[in-house]
């Protein structure tokens, strides 16, 4: 399953905003401490040829295009926005069922279910990212069942604190 991210959508939601009013330098300074944070991610770190993050670049000047960061696919919009560079992206997919768009925008989620793209908001996209891997084997654990060693560590922390 491949994955294309809204960039700046996905920046906002982890708290990591570009800045509002800054230099070139300190918008791709923000681009690349977002971009190392995403990379360094298990799930993504996993494979992260999969990941397009795209950028908002309508307003430049010049095309930045297309290049790798630690994997990462990034591709930056040039005379049209993040969200048009993406449904743009989608349909022209052999296999758009294959993908999966991370953004809050509405009109994603709206195009994403007219294609039949999976969509995942950015709260639910990060929930994903922060969840830990399951290991074969082992047992889910849950709060309403205490471990095994349970009485005896409460009787040694009761003679400890009485």
């Amino acid at each position: 399953m491949s994955v294309l991210i809204d960039g700046y959508n996905l920046m906002h939601a982890v708290g990591m905003p570009p800045p509002p009013a800054g230099t070139q330098a300190a918008l791709a300074s923000a681009r690349r401490r977002f971009l190392d944070w995403l990379a360094d991610s298990a799930p993504i770190k996993a494979n992260p040829t999969a990941v397009r993050v795209v950028f908002d670049a309508q307003n430049s000047k010049k095309d930045h295009g297309t290049t790798t960061h630690r994997g990462l696919t990034v591709t930056f919009s040039f005379r049209q926005t993040a969200d048009d560079l993406i449904e743009a992206l989608v349909s022209i997919h052999p296999q758009p069922q294959q993908l999966r768009i991370v953004s809050n925008d509405s009109r994603l989620r709206d195009f994403a279910r007219r294609k039949m793209c999976q969509h995942l908001s950015s709260d639910a996209f990060l929930q994903w990212l922060m969840t830990p891997p399951k290991v074969a084997g082992q047992k889910p654990v849950t709060d309403d069942k205490p471990p095994p060693d349970w009485p005896d560590e409460m009787e040694s922390l009761l003679k400890a604190f009485g």
